[in-house]
């Protein structure tokens, strides 16, 4: 098992991508528990631990240095905490909100599973768990889009329209990060939906070996067993119409040629 405390990042190119999927199986491995969304607002409280990190740079350092000389006598407009007290606060904020519960449920390895990050929030993250392991997940947008067109039609408005462009937006970000070059220092995992699906055996051996968890330990029922939504919605038959049935208004969110390139070097066809 990975050193305790240790977490993994679930990163997925928006809704219907199958990082529920993902988070439950992880969370099968009774060491471990992924927590869920958090509508990215995690992401803002990091952004913003960057610009307090900038600002402690760039004019906290003067006014610490004439702080240490000329105390209350100095300039003090500028004065903050160094780069390592900022990193410690921040850092006992995410292990309160995250960690501890999830040691006190006895699993030691914890995660975050978001449908709203890229990479650059999981530099963030690291920067506080040097350790992070990070799973990048992506889908065929085409299925992607005829799921949330079940959404639109069965949730009584819950999932609206400019939800699904949102998640489109998602989609095309988290792309372009899936295609990005390996960075040094930065442990990626990147899977296709459709691959994981395909073999969750060799999936299953592939997330164990980036984690650091045994394989052996997860449920495979989990693959098995369908969730979807809530109960409120589950009880419904699924509905999912077929591309060409889609409204022609959704049909052409995928029709920008940049979204239509990346489509393509995701290895999925564009249909028309």
């Amino acid at each position: 098992m990975t050193t305790p405390h240790t977490p993994v990042l679930v990163l997925a190119a928006g809704q219907r991508c199958g990082s529920t999927l993902l988070q439950r199986l992880l969370t099968s491995h009774p060491g471990v528990l992924i927590w869920g969304e958090h509508g990215g607002q995690l992401g803002r409280i990091l952004e913003a631990a960057d610009s307090l990190l900038s600002w402690s740079r760039e004019l906290g350092g003067d006014a610490r240095a004439e702080f240490s000389r000329n105390s209350h006598q100095s300039w003090m407009a500028n004065l903050t905490p160094d780069r390592d007290v900022i990193l410690r606060a921040l850092r006992t904020f995410v292990d309160t909100l995250y960690v501890e519960p999830a040691v006190r449920l006895g699993r030691p390895v914890w995660g975050l599973k978001e449908v709203r990050y890229t990479l650059a929030d999981a530099r963030r993250l690291r920067s506080l768990y040097p350790g992070l392991a990070v799973i990048l997940l992506i889908r065929d947008p085409h299925a992607v889009l005829r799921s949330l067109d079940e959404w639109e039609r069965k949730t009584n408005g819950r999932w609206t329209r400019r939800l699904t462009e949102d998640a489109v937006v998602n989609w095309q970000r988290v792309a372009e990060d899936f295609l990005a070059p390996p960075e040094a220092g930065l442990p990626v995992l990147r899977l296709r939906y459709e691959d994981f699906v395909a073999d969750p055996g060799g999936a299953c051996e592939k997330i164990a070996r980036h984690t650091g968890l045994d394989a052996g330990a997860f449920d495979p029922e989990v693959l098995a067993t369908r969730v979807h939504v809530g109960e409120d919605f589950a009880h419904l038959a699924r509905d999912i119409r077929e591309w060409h049935a889609l409204p022609a208004s959704l049909r052409r969110l995928l029709d920008p040629p940049q979204m239509r390139s990346l489509i393509h070097a995701c290895g999925y066809r564009a249909v028309a």
